[in-house]
C-alpha cells in the first residue's frame, strides 16, 4: 500500500507539471457537501439502509485548464477549450453509521444487538479527475451572457486513508464480544483501525457565473472503493463473496480564477 501511495502522488506531480507553466489557466476551489456510503450497515434491499448512513465532506480542489488561443495548437485546442485538470484533498467525518431495517427492528435480542452497534468513519482523500464541460471554457468571458451555466462530467480516481470503528451501547464488546450480533462476533468479520483504499469516481455538475472571477459549482459523483472494509465490516469473508463500498457524494462549491483567460 505505500508503494501505491507514492505512486499515485507521483503521477499527480507528473500530471501538473506536464505542461508549460506558460500555457495554464489555474483556478482554486472549496467545497462542503454530505456523503452517503452504502456498507455493511443495515439490510441492502431496504430504503432506510440507503439513505441514512450519511457523512460530512469537505474538499479543496485545484484546477489546470488549456485554454489557450495560441495558433500552435490549432483543432486541437477546441478540444482543450472544453477540459479541466482537477487536483483535490478532501476530508470526511461519518460519526454516526447505524444498522436499520427489518432485522434491526425485530423485537428479539439479535435485533437489540444491531440497533445498539454503532459505527465511525474518517477519511481523507487525494485525487486526480478531468472535467469535461459541454461549452467553451472560453465562453466563460463573453460578458454578453446575462447567465452562464456549463454543465461537466468528471472521471478520475481517489486514494483514500482512512480510520474506522465499532462501538455497542450494550457495552465494552473488547471484553464481550457476545454484545455484537451474532454475524460479527467471529474474529475474521471486523477490520477496524487504519486502512488504505484506492477508488475510481466519476460524476456530473453544472458551474455558474457569478462574477468575472468567481464560480459556484454544484455536482454529484459516484465513488467506487476496491475495498470492503472501508466501514470496519467484513462480514463477506465468512460467506466467501466480495461486496466492495460505494458511496454517493452531493457537494457545493465556489471557484476562484487565479488568472483570466
Amino acid at each position: 500500500m505505500k508503494n501505491l501511495t507514492s505512486i499515485t502522488i507521483i503521477a499527480i506531480i507528473l500530471c501538473i507539471h506536464k505542461f508549460d507553466a506558460q500555457t495554464l489557466n489555474h483556478d482554486v476551489g472549496l467545497f462542503i457537501g454530505s456523503t452517503n456510503l452504502q456498507s455493511d450497515y443495515g439490510n441492502t434491499k431496504e430504503f432506510s439502509s440507503h439513505f441514512t448512513n450519511n457523512g460530512t465532506s469537505l474538499s479543496l480542489s485545484h484546477y489546470l485548464s488549456f485554454n489557450e488561443n495560441t495558433s500552435r495548437w490549432g483543432v486541437r485546442n477546441r478540444i482543450l477549450d472544453h477540459l479541466k485538470l482537477k487536483t483535490e484533498i478532501k476530508y470526511l467525518s461519518n460519526g454516526a453509521f447505524s444498522h436499520r431495517g427489518y432485522y434491526a427492528e425485530k423485537k428479539n435480542i439479535e435485533g437489540e444487538k444491531l440497533r445498539a452497534m454503532k459505527g465511525s468513519l474518517k477519511m481523507f482523500d487525494v485525487g486526480l479527475n478531468l472535467e469535461c464541460f459541454l461549452k467553451p471554457l472560453s465562453d466563460r468571458n463573453d460578458y454578453s451572457y446575462n447567465m452562464y451555466l456549463n454543465p461537466f462530467f468528471t472521471f478520475g480516481f481517489k486514494y483514500s486513508f482512512y480510520t474506522n470503528g465499532v462501538t455497542s451501547e450494550l457495552g465494552d464488546w473488547n471484553k464481550d464480544r457476545t454484545l455484537l450480533p451474532t454475524w460479527y462476533s467471529e474474529e475474521n468479520t471486523l477490520d477496524l483501525g487504519v486502512g488504505e483504499a484506492l477508488s475510481v469516481c466519476s460524476g456530473i455538475g453544472v458551474v455558474g457565473k457569478i462574477s468575472s472571477s468567481i464560480d459556484l459549482v454544484t455536482q454529484v459523483s459516484y465513488q467506487y472503493f476496491f475495498s470492503d472494509s472501508i466501514d470496519g465490516l467484513n462480514p463477506n469473508k465468512v460467506a466467501g463473496t466480495n461486496s466492495n463500498e460505494y458511496s454517493v457524494n452531493i457537494e457545493f462549491g465556489i471557484i476562484y480564477q487565479l488568472n483570466f483567460y
